[in-house]
């Protein structure tokens, strides 16, 4: 049984001559070195026919080399292993390249999973400050989000997500638990929330402006996420704008009461509620938002909520957080 000799590598011809001796052109060469990465896997397939596709060039290079190496076989019988070599490297080079491409694409679910985080973080580069819940899809009457001067908005290309479920899933994963979300009311916070399940169960990160008619229910699902670790709280007049349950009913019969205490807003029983964070700080509105607070509101606030909200979870606390929510839905 013979065994047929490896074809000589790109770099072996040259040590011979091979490529002057024959005038080779230099697209000829470009085909051969493409060639010779293809046998050792440096390109793939598809790469080495697109090359020979994308140009006439290089197609015409390839009938080129081999009128030129059927002439030195005729001329010099002792070149006619070389030559063969040459010629059977452009009819592979013309097989790959009438071969159709395939279909399937690079596995890179396939990658190691820290290999993927590194993808995923280079895309999202631009959004480490955070990523804004913008345009809102609540539609309460709350302010629109203006971004600040020094943080320009730029959008977030969310095309990977649409490539897979599966990598969707793994995609939207790193950015829910990977960046801060900023919203801008709490009744946007609920609809998301309420909305996107997956959101709701990888979320690590929330800032969110305490405003809006549907707080208390807000802070109620936000208190019922697992993965949830830092909260920034952004109080301003309009925290007040709806006070609590309990806060209304005594107002008609307390009329000389001065205006109503930060710790009278709506949402602030069920913003207690919430349990298990690392880092929890209260800011004050941007001045081009809307009126702040002043600042031994926000001092005494901050230092409430750390209090209170950094306590361990307690076991069963998010089924009874469920019931209270079903039961304010009702």
């Amino acid at each position: 049984m013979s065994i047929a000799s490896p074809l000589p590598t790109f770099y072996a011809q040259q040590m011979l001559g091979l490529h002057g001796r024959y005038g080779l052109t230099d697209n000829a060469k470009t085909l051969l070195r493409a060639y010779d990465d293809w046998k050792i896997g440096r390109i793939d397939q598809d790469e080495l026919g697109r090359i020979v596709r994308m140009s006439t060039n290089m197609r015409a290079a390839i009938t080129d080399t081999i009128t030129k190496c059927a002439a030195a076989m005729r001329s010099r019988p002792a070149e006619i292993k070389n030559c063969v070599d040459i010629i059977q490297a452009c009819t592979d080079i013309l097989g790959l390249a009438d071969r159709p491409p395939s279909v399937e694409g690079f596995p890179f679910l396939k990658l190691p999973a820290e290999v993927r985080r590194n993808v995923y973080e280079h895309l999202t580069l631009k959004s480490t400050s955070g990523i804004v819940a913008t345009p809102k899809k609540s539609r309460c009457s709350c302010a629109a989000y203006t971004p600040p001067a020094f943080w320009p908005v730029r959008p977030l290309d969310m095309a990977l997500a649409q490539a897979s479920s599966k990598l969707r899933d793994e995609f939207l994963g790193f950015i829910y638990a990977r960046y801060p979300f900023h919203f801008t009311c709490t009744c946007d916070l609920l609809y998301r929330l309420k909305a996107n399940e997956f959101l709701r169960m990888t979320l690590n990160s929330v800032r969110v402006h305490w405003t809006g008619p549907e707080s208390d229910k807000a802070f109620l699902v936000l208190a019922k996420c697992p993965m949830l670790k830092e909260l920034d709280v952004i109080i301003s007049k309009s925290t007040t704008s709806k006070l609590s349950k309990r806060e209304t009913e005594l107002r008609p019969w307390f009329t000389a009461q001065k205006p109503a205490r930060i710790t009278d807003a709506l949402g602030m029983d069920e913003l207690l509620l919430i349990r298990g964070l690392e880092t929890v700080t209260v800011t004050h509105l941007l001045a081009r938002q809307g009126a702040r607070r002043s600042d031994e509101d926000r001092a005494s606030m901050s230092a409430l909520l750390n209090a209170k909200l950094k306590l361990p979870r307690e076991e069963g606390s998010s089924e009874s957080d469920s019931d209270k929510d079903d039961e304010m839905d009702m």
